[in-house]
């Protein structure tokens, strides 16, 4: 589980780093944090998407090894077992096409910033730093998909969370200002030259290079949960597995788990469990057993990562229904297959302030101190980011059960977006 849960947080990281003069103006420390803002939450998901359909495969395995549920029994029956899973990550999972933070020019987006009285020769109101975030988003369209593509160039591929290796955005001065000299604003007498020193300044002194940190390079994952099963009332099963609040060290942080789900027995609708003279049929003697299985399962996870204290709080919320068929031949051998739908949600809440490395070059920071001294506040303003990501998956599952006394020793594969190969052990009492 520890792999998982870490892969689940590295989006933390995806926040960039970058090279800028010591002395930097208030309005490129702004642009500066309304761009990382951007590309954190422009790259956030497809960054992030591998590491939830991994997670969405792994939570929802191990739910059946049977279909057959009695629908009736002398006493109440628990199985009580530990069920490990594990799959390897392949290359498709490592990496995606990032996507540089842009916005076409709009002359009506223009009035939320600055509003010009041709009249009077006057502007009557300017956001200046949230203008100049939106000429240089403008600016990123033009060099990108605009009359200028070409002047900025966006990787063809990036990490994922699972992957490894960093990319880079490179974002030439002499690009930018060519790109703000072809602006349609530029040469408009509503744009006084102050506001064009201004934005000259700040580009000038923003960085050149962004960088997209790669992830952990998982190549498998594993994952062991503990569950109960607890049954039966008329041919009814209850699930529960359970990881209670706990914290993992400083890397994983506060972490929970937990997971309900009823199973019922569809065939006992059409297969007779007891013959005509009201003796019960054993199970190996029956055609086989079907079973229809919803499940919830829910996470949570609060951490503080970091120099910046950068605070996550994430829950996740995943379903599966399950559709399974089991064959018992003769207390040697059970084996059981089923179709799964299963759908995971996970969103989170970030708060983060710029990384101690950006601070350092901002001149927010003196370098090596990571916390404020004279002169150097540090970053005042956290920011907050909202992140979900959303992934659906079927799945087929087949496997075999060895029953051994009170206990079962089963193996399985599932074979879905992300497969699967799972395990475990469990006692019948």
């Amino acid at each position: 589980m520890k792999n998982i849960i870490t892969a689940y947080i590295i989006f933390l990281f995806i926040t960039s780093t970058f090279s800028i003069a010591q002395t930097s103006s208030d309005y490129t420390v702004e642009l500066a944090r309304k761009f990382s803002r951007d590309l954190f939450e422009t790259n956030g998901v497809p960054f992030m998407e591998p590491v939830v359909r991994v997670i969405n495969s792994t939570s929802n395995s191990r739910f059946f090894t049977s279909a057959y549920i009695p629908q009736k029994s002398d006493k109440m029956y628990f199985k009580v077992g530990i069920h490990g899973m594990s799959g390897i990550v392949n290359d498709e999972l490592k990496n995606y096409t990032p996507v540089m933070p842009a916005k076409e020019f709009d002359l009506n987006e223009v009035g939320k910033f600055i509003n010009y009285n041709p009249i009077t020769n006057q502007i009557t109101k300017l956001d200046t730093a949230s203008l100049i975030h939106y000429l240089f988003l403008n600016m990123m369209y033009d060099g990108t998909k605009g009359n200028n593509k070409g002047l900025i160039q966006v990787p063809g591929k990036a990490s994922t969370a699972l992957g490894t290796g960093n990319t880079q955005f490179l974002l030439p001065h002499s690009s930018i200002d060519s790109l703000f000299r072809s602006h349609p604003l530029y040469d408009l007498p509503l744009i006084p030259q102050f506001l064009k020193d201004s934005v000259m300044a700040a580009i000038y002194q923003f960085p050149e290079v962004f960088t997209l940190y790669g992830g952990t390079n998982l190549n498998y994952v594993f994952a062991a949960i503990p569950q109960i099963e607890i049954g039966s009332f008329y041919g009814t099963e209850i699930l529960l597995r359970v990881i209670p609040p706990v914290n993992l060290g400083e890397t994983i942080g506060d972490f929970a788990f937990w997971g309900i789900g009823i199973k019922h027995s569809l065939s006992q609708y059409f297969n007779d469990e007891y013959d005509n003279n009201g003796k019960r049929v054993p199970v190996d003697e029956r055609p086989f057993d079907v079973a229809a299985q919803f499940v919830y399962q829910g996470t949570y996870l609060e951490n503080t990562v970091g120099v910046t204290k950068a605070e996550l709080t994430a829950n996740a919320n995943i379903f599966s229904f399950n559709l399974s068929a089991s064959k018992s031949f003769k207390n040697i051998i059970d084996i059981y297959s089923g179709f799964s739908f299963e759908t995971i949600t996970i969103k989170s809440e970030y708060v983060y302030l710029l990384p101690v490395e950006i601070q350092w070059q901002l001149g927010l920071l003196e370098k090596p101190n990571h916390g404020s001294t004279p002169g150097f506040p540090g970053d005042k303003q956290p920011q907050k980011t909202n992140l979900t990501v959303s992934s659906d998956n079927f799945r087929w599952t087949i496997g075999v059960v060895k029953p051994i006394g009170d206990f079962d020793i089963f193996v399985d594969y599932s074979v879905s977006r992300f497969d699967i190969l799972s395990a475990g052990l469990q006692y019948r009492f």
